[in-house]
Order: C-alpha cells, then sequence, then structure tokens
C-alpha cells in the first residue's frame, strides 16, 4: 500500500447470495460501479478501465460460463473440484478475484472466494453482488438454494482519497440508524447489537478497527498496513 491508503491483511467476509432488494445499496451504492463490474464479469467487452474478467475464467473442464460447474456437482454432489479460477494473460496484470470454490452441502451451494485484493469502499460490494450472481447462477442449474458467500481478502483496503467520501458515508448511516432508531416503538431501549462473543472479539479486531476508524490502529499484530 505504502502511502496511498490503508489496508487489513486476511480479511473474512460473509453475506446471503440471495441478495434480493438491499436498501443499503439502493440508498449509497454506485449504480455505476455495479453496472462496469457486472460487465467485467460477464460481459463480452472490457468495461470503461479496461479490465474484462470473463474470458480469463476457467472451470473444471476449461469453461468459462459456470456450466462445467454445474455439470460436475450434478454428477458428483460431494466434489470439492467445482471451482473456477481467474488468471491474466501473463503481462502481469491478475484480476482482483482470482478463485470462487461452489461445494454442495447441506442441501444448499456454499460459495468460497479468495481476492488477491479489494478496495473497501469503492468496489468491493460490486465486486460481492458479482460473485452472488455466479453463486445463483450454480444454484438454479441444480435446482436448489444459493446458501451463503465467504470470502478471504489479501488486502482489503481503503486510498486516501477516498476517505472525505467515507467519512461522509460514516456520518450518513449514523443519522440513518438514529432516524430509525427515533420512529421505533415508545419505550424501545437504547440501540444496542446483541453480539456473541465471537462477533464481539472480530468487532474488536484490528482489522474491524481499520475499516471503522479509516486510521491505522495504535496497537496492531502487524496485520495492518499504511
Amino acid at each position: 500500500m505504502g502511502n496511498e491508503g490503508y489496508e487489513c491483511l486476511g480479511l473474512e467476509v460473509g453475506f446471503p447470495a440471495e441478495t434480493g432488494d438491499d436498501e443499503i445499496l439502493e440508498r449509497f451504492a454506485d449504480a455505476q460501479m455495479i453496472a462496469d463490474m457486472q460487465k467485467v464479469f460477464f460481459g463480452e467487452g472490457p468495461n470503461p478501465l479496461g479490465h474484462s474478467y470473463a474470458k480469463l475464467i476457467r472451470g473444471p473442464a476449461g469453461r468459462n460460463d459456470l456450466l462445467d460447474v454445474i455439470e460436475l456437482l450434478h454428477s458428483k454432489p460431494w466434489s470439492k473440484r467445482a471451482v473456477i479460477t481467474l488468471c491474466g494473460h501473463g503481462e502481469g496484470k491478475v484480476p482482483c478475484i482470482n478463485v470462487v470454490q461452489f461445494l454442495f452441502r447441506d442441501g444448499i451451494i456454499h460459495t468460497l472466494y479468495f481476492a488477491r485484493g479489494q478496495d473497501a469502499f469503492r468496489k468491493f460490494y460490486a465486486d460481492g453482488l458479482c460473485v452472488a450472481s455466479m453463486a445463483r447462477m450454480v444454484a438454479r442449474g441444480l435446482q436448489i438454494p444459493a446458501g451463503t458467500v465467504r470470502g478471504f481478502i489479501g488486502s482489503c483496503h481503503i486510498y486516501h482519497h477516498d476517505l472525505a467520501s467515507i467519512r461522509l458515508l460514516v456520518e450518513q448511516t449514523k443519522n440513518e440508524f438514529v432516524n430509525l432508531h427515533s420512529a421505533g416503538k415508545p419505550g424501545d431501549g437504547p440501540l444496542t447489537p446483541a453480539l456473541s462473543p465471537s462477533e464481539r472479539e472480530r468487532e474488536n479486531s484490528p482489522q474491524h478497527l481499520c475499516l471503522q476508524n479509516g486510521r491505522q490502529s495504535a496497537s496492531t499484530n502487524g496485520d495492518i498496513r499504511r
């Protein structure tokens, strides 16, 4: 990262594959960014940034349309080989998302991915929606529910030039929560999340604090880099 911004190393994320109507995304996400990333993963040509991943996808039989993933899981539901990889052309450029695995367990599709790096503010949600779309495609092909998407991000980062916009967004969402609570029933208690011990530990982790505060944590174990 150098002096470009802040990053958290080895960040784990999770979200439902069935995204539906997400109020947060509808209010705050960049619709053009979502459309551009959909074109990157599923379109024929590059997006305005010159990126195109569709032809870089390789499934277990070398296809780039997920049909070989669906066929493999249909014939061998317990297979661990239902994986797609995304590699560059050898000129030094590598896609942000590199591996996506689809596992058929407990009657649903579990989707797991590895990303070498994701911009937490500008692109993460758009990338995530694309991976969720892949999960739904595979699930529909097998006629089963899509389940959850889990990801491991090598470098989850934000940039200095986005800090003002990030702080503004944080203030907007704070106000949204305050307004939501104010509209609650009389006698409602203070708005405090109920966290399990593992969730509380994660809430207090350096990675979480880095993304919440947008600044380097005072005490780190080497996982947060500026």
